[in-house]
């Protein structure tokens, strides 16, 4: 019918022999990788995507001529935080990809920032 029930009622299965136990650790472990490594590249896109956006934002706001003087340089330091979040997409080696995405966040994050600091100023 089914699995008998052993003690503690756990499944009682096949014998499994230690060769084959340690082919399912390994294929889980690999498994568990490839789902970590895509979550994060997921993460890291979402967050360069953010910084593009602002920078698109910022970037349309310019052209448009809605900045003041006081909100020119925030919103151009956000622009450059886009352009450098677009360049995530674009160097994929490790160590140059993560300082870019870094100094992405933190242009994006400051030009953000003070842009809001400054119209409040203003207002």
């Amino acid at each position: 019918m089914g699995r008998a029930r052993g003690n503690g009622g756990r499944l009682q299965g096949r014998p499994v022999s230690d060769g084959e136990r340690a082919e399912a650790v390994e294929h889980y472990r690999g498994s568990v990788d490839r789902l970590q490594r895509s979550a994060f590249r997921n993460l890291r896109n979402s967050i360069a995507n953010a910084a593009i956006f602002f920078a698109v934002l910022s970037a349309f706001m310019i052209l448009a001529g809605d900045v003041t003087p006081a909100t020119l340089l925030p919103m151009a330091v956000s622009v450059v935080g886009g352009a450098l979040g677009v360049g995530t997409y674009v160097v994929r080696q490790e160590p140059m990809s993560k300082y870019l995405h870094i100094a992405a966040v933190v242009l994006a994050v400051a030009g953000l920032a003070g842009t809001v600091i400054a119209s409040q100023i203003a207002s």
